[in-house]
């Protein structure tokens, strides 16, 4: 199977939160076929982008969207509610990346860990719906993960069902030094940083060497580019137009995406991340 290019961007205007502002850029996006697009960064998250997500996820039908989550003003009950409702609303295109900002050390794997423990604990054929006999749910396949760790303790469940994706696409940045092996997307500044993650995009700005990009994937060094764009939101169509010129025949760029967006990008479940192989599975209504 061809190696798919992956390629992303993040953006941290504090005007992104009006709609007028955010609506035309959402949609540049998705004309590309930009995989994921990050609402905010490390150092730079003006807006509360699971409210974002929430908001741009009907208008989504390629590009991932994903929630930017500082650890120093979540709770994991609250982000594992929020972000399995929008992977719902998303029919499973969304993601998080979870950024320190300014918490205590530790902080931040510890709400990662807690998270995952809550999405796990709904079983994937936990729903029934059959509306004839007025079965909503097999109860036994919903349990308290009971996750304590040393910032979090939460018995669960979470009043949400499993994300469509099992748990959403995991997005950190190196920079940010967030303890987590396991990570579903790792954003890199080099090609010789050391990062653990599935998938490896290196971060780039301005000038693009397409040749050294071309050849770093090939070798496997990165699995595609993540554009680090300034604080204007009007920059990003003007970026992305760029990465259709740069980008129109890579490998494994589809004219048309289906599945979820761990689907789209070859990322299963991390089997150190999740105690279940699959996403929720919704029946079809029973007349």
């Amino acid at each position: 199977m061809t190696r798919r290019f992956i390629v992303s961007a993040s953006v941290a205007d504090p005007h992104f939160a009006v709609p007028a502002k955010a609506a035309p850029v959402i949609a540049a996006a998705e004309a590309a076929g930009l995989d994921l697009l990050v609402l905010g960064r490390a150092g730079a998250c003006p807006f509360d982008a699971q409210v974002l997500a929430a908001w741009a996820a009907p208008q989504t039908r390629r590009v991932g969207i994903v929630a930017t989550v500082p650890a120093s003003n979540a709770h994991p009950f609250h982000v594992a509610r929020a972000l399995s409702a929008v992977d719902f609303l998303a029919d499973g295109l969304t993601g998080w990346s979870v950024i320190a900002e300014g918490a205590e050390a530790g902080v931040a794997e510890d709400m990662v860990r807690a998270a995952r423990a809550l999405w796990d604990g709904w079983g994937s054929d936990a729903l029934v719906i059959d509306k004839a006999s007025g079965h909503y749910l097999h109860s036994e396949m919903v349990r308290q993960p009971n996750y304590e760790g040393p910032f979090f303790k939460v018995a669960g469940p979470v009043n949400a069902m499993r994300p469509l994706q099992g748990q959403p696409v995991l997005v950190l940045d190196a920079a940010d030094a967030i303890g987590i092996d396991d990570a579903d997307v790792v954003l890199v500044d080099s090609l010789d940083a050391q990062a653990d993650g599935a998938k490896r995009l290196l971060k780039i700005a301005g000038d693009v060497d397409v040749a050294a990009l071309a050849t770093a994937f090939a070798a496997g060094q990165i699995d595609g580019v993540h554009f680090v764009l300034d604080d204007s939101a009007d920059a990003l169509p003007a970026a992305i137009e760029t990465i259709g010129a740069l980008f129109a025949n890579r490998p494994g760029a589809a004219p048309a995406a289906s599945g979820t967006l761990r689907e789209r990008l070859g990322l299963p479940l991390p089997a150190t991340a999740s105690t279940q192989t699959d996403g929720a599975c919704v029946p079809e209504y029973v007349a």
